[in-house]
């Protein structure tokens, strides 16, 4: 998730999700950092 108050800072870990859920989500979070990463370089490399 893309921080409201900076628009280079994403959170990806569980401070991001609303409530607990009812599984482990370990994948989940490392699939949001993956995709945060992959963001990220696409943006420096275009900058």
């Amino acid at each position: 998730s893309q921080a409201h108050a900076a628009s280079n800072l994403y959170v990806t870990d569980g401070a991001q999700m609303a409530s607990i859920s009812c599984v482990n989500p370990s994948l989940t979070f490392m699939a949001l950092t993956a995709r945060a990463a992959d963001h990220a370089v696409k943006s420096l490399r275009k900058a």
